[in-house]
């Protein structure tokens, strides 16, 4: 045999507590006699038993409620007004109604025995004692639409934070595929070309090693170090701390022209140049220029011209090899170039110079509205 409970175990002891209000009711019985004890008594034991069947039973709760306000008018109407508040027992089972129809319901059937006894007092034989029973009017009245009132409120600022919730996580994914876009250009602009430098190298070593092993030596001895560089460049990377000095690019980029044996022809006014993000962007950009003219160009010359003024720097790149713009199609570092200059809300432009070879230019403004100063993307890569 299964014991038995008055409540859901899972209500703990809330339930029990509300019981008080029958203790009063139960002490009235006293006073009764006869029919009126016993109708009084059935009535009760109804009450109590609608009242345990809504915890049970939470999808009859509209229906239950109804039955309680029909049977605890009738002690109201038929036996004595104290019973006016056992009405708290259905108005506490309005907030468990979600649909607004059955609330409201609900509501007006409660509050239709307040308007019963407002005519009792109006039109019938004898005068209620209001300062008795309108605390619990009040309450009848006021309560109710107060829950309902807070429970919209509540629904919506729900709705609200859910929908936050869930910007958020679009967010958060847009900074993931963001980040994972600056590793890749990254990865492009410096491990791709350290790579395709120590494989050059690789190459000349090997074709020195039986006819200048010095110079073979040499060239092993880059290859080293270019390696090292690489490591610590990765390791940059993935903490996301590197800032790169424009002054250091430009002089790997003329060390880089020089070992491919194209002549570098510098202009830099890099004094107005106080942005490390904006400094870091130029510097992968020539970086990732002076790439493009070594592998493609065939140019004996690069020309280099960084000025910046109060409000805008613009960065040139020049060569005079060859560049058909009508066969030209931009790879990924050229598609690189022109998103880290559109997150600086720049311009850039890429044809052929005067002499035929290829010219790139950049114009970014030295302030941007609404910037963000250390941009992932820029400072990243």
């Amino acid at each position: 045999m299964k014991n038995f409970r008055l409540f859901p175990k899972e209500d703990g002891y809330i339930p029990h507590l509300w019981l008080v209000y029958f203790y009063y009711s139960c002490l009235n019985l006293i006073h009764l006699e006869g029919f009126s004890f016993w109708f009084t008594l059935l009535i009760l034991a109804a009450v109590f038993m609608s009242y345990r069947e809504i915890f049970w039973r939470p999808e009859r709760t509209f229906v239950v409620s109804m039955i309680m306000t029909l049977l605890i008018s009738s002690l109201v109407f038929l036996v004595s007004v104290s019973y006016f508040y056992l009405l708290l027992y259905a108005m506490s089972m309005l907030y468990g109604l979600k649909k607004p129809r059955e609330f409201w319901l609900g509501y007006a059937a409660i509050n239709s025995v307040t308007v019963g006894l407002l005519f009792i007092d109006i039109f019938g034989p004898f005068e209620l004692v209001w300062g008795y029973i309108l605390p619990g009017i009040l309450i009848g009245l006021i309560t109710p639409a107060i829950w309902k009132i807070q429970d919209r409120w509540y629904r919506k600022w729900e709705s609200v934070n859910k929908e936050l919730n869930e910007a958020n996580q679009r967010v958060e994914e847009l900074i993931k595929e963001r980040e994972r876009d600056r590793i890749a250009r990254d990865l492009h602009d410096t491990v791709g070309q350290t790579l395709s430098t120590i494989s050059v190298k690789s190459d000349i070593s090997k074709k020195l090693l039986y006819k200048n092993q010095e110079k073979a030596k040499q060239e092993l001895h880059d290859i080293q170090l270019l390696a090292r560089n690489l490591l610590q460049e990765m390791r940059e990377i993935v903490s996301d701390l590197r800032l790169v000095s424009l002054q250091e690019e430009v002089k790997a980029a003329r060390q880089r022209l020089n070992e491919a044996g194209i002549v570098l022809k510098l202009e830099q006014q890099t004094d107005l140049v106080k942005d490390s993000s904006k400094e870091t962007m130029l510097g992968y950009i020539i970086k990732e220029a002076v790439t493009n003219v070594i592998r493609h160009s065939g140019a004996a010359m690069c020309k280099i011209r960084v000025s910046a003024t109060e409000n805008e720097i613009e960065l040139e790149v020049v060569d005079n090899g060859s560049f058909k713009s009508t066969a030209w199609q931009e790879g990924n570092g050229m598609n690189g170039i022109r998103k880290r200059v559109m997150l600086m809300k720049g311009s850039v432009e890429f044809k052929a110079s005067q002499s035929g070879g290829f010219h790139m230019t950049v114009v970014i403004p030295m302030q941007t509205e609404g910037e963000v100063i250390h941009d992932t993307y820029a400072v990243g890569g």
